[in-house]
């Protein structure tokens, strides 16, 4: 990836994967990562295709894939492209098909690759980008996997298009029983700030000191025990708050998606008001969840 932009593959602390290989475009457009997920062998990567015709780039991808054919792929990515005009447009009278439609369609047909999204939602209408511009609705994005892992691909969503122009595309894949690696608590930083929380914990503190008047003689086994309880209330308010907030954000993850499809089909000036106004909304809670996250791991 360059130092100001390109595709990038991110994995999770706790998964079992490991990179015995990469392969990367010098201009950031395509990383592929040749290892292991759960012990099984595969590829892993990402991909931009070109917004104006490039034979050579093109050319030089394939040759790059096939040469890793004999590895199961999972490749995700923007493609620039809509796979099928009729379906992958809102303005289906636009049937431009473009090398980038072509590129999904060989993929397909020569790697043995399937369109994860649309397989799992055939005949659906929906999209992963906003055209401001011309006012239309594409679905540009992709999760393309070797046709050997699809029975492992349990679900594809499209995601609210919320933070920038493209939507994300997500997909549930059990790989094996990984269950990831234990990891010690730590008192989550943000807390510190959360008045809520202050006032919550000083009165399970004081709760505490009244049911436990008879063992304050022992300063150690009071003190210990102190430690779990309070630990344990502090877990359960954090779980509290998550829930709140996950269930707050999937209300209006499935507002935006419900606007976005009505806005495909024909938008009016309130319908996009009320869209950019949940797309700020949005924004927000991913901004505070990703702050609090940056602060844990600090």
């Amino acid at each position: 990836m360059g130092r100001k932009a390109g595709v990038a593959v991110l994995v999770r602390k706790g998964v079992d994967f490991r990179v015995d290989k990469q392969y990367q475009d010098s201009r950031g457009r395509y990383l592929l990562l040749q290892g292991s997920l759960a012990g099984k062998q595969l590829v892993l990567g990402t991909y931009y295709g070109p917004n104006v015709q490039d034979v050579t780039f093109n050319r030089q991808f394939r040759t790059l894939l096939i040469s890793l054919s004999r590895f199961p792929l999972i490749l995700g990515g923007d493609f620039n492209a809509v796979a099928d005009p009729e379906l992958d447009r809102s303005d289906i009278g636009r049937r431009r098909w473009g090398t980038g439609g072509q590129t999904i369609a060989y993929y397909a047909d020569a790697l043995g690759l399937v369109d994860l999204w649309r397989t799992l939602h055939p005949g659906e209408r929906d999209y992963t980008h906003l055209s401001r511009a011309h006012d239309t609705w594409s679905r540009l994005d992709y999760i393309l996997i070797s046709d050997s892992l699809f029975p492992f691909a349990h679900s594809a969503q499209i995601a609210p298009l919320a933070i920038s122009d493209h939507a994300w595309v997500e997909f549930r894949f059990q790989a094996g029983n990984n269950r990831g690696t234990a990891r010690l608590w730590r008192f989550p930083r943000d807390l510190y700030e959360d008045q809520a929380y202050s006032t919550f914990i000083k009165k399970q503190w004081l709760d505490y000191q009244i049911d436990n008047q008879a063992h304050q003689h022992d300063a150690v086994l009071y003190w210990e025990t102190a430690k779990a309880v309070l630990r344990g209330h502090t877990i359960a308010y954090v779980a509290q708050a998550r829930r709140s907030r996950d269930a707050q954000l999937l209300r209006l993850e499935r507002q935006l998606c419900h606007m976005r499809r009505r806005m495909a089909r024909g938008a009016e000036a309130a319908h996009r008001e009320q869209y950019l106004s949940l797309q700020t909304e949005i924004n927000t809670l991913l901004h505070r969840r990703q702050v609090k996250s940056s602060r844990y791991y600090q």
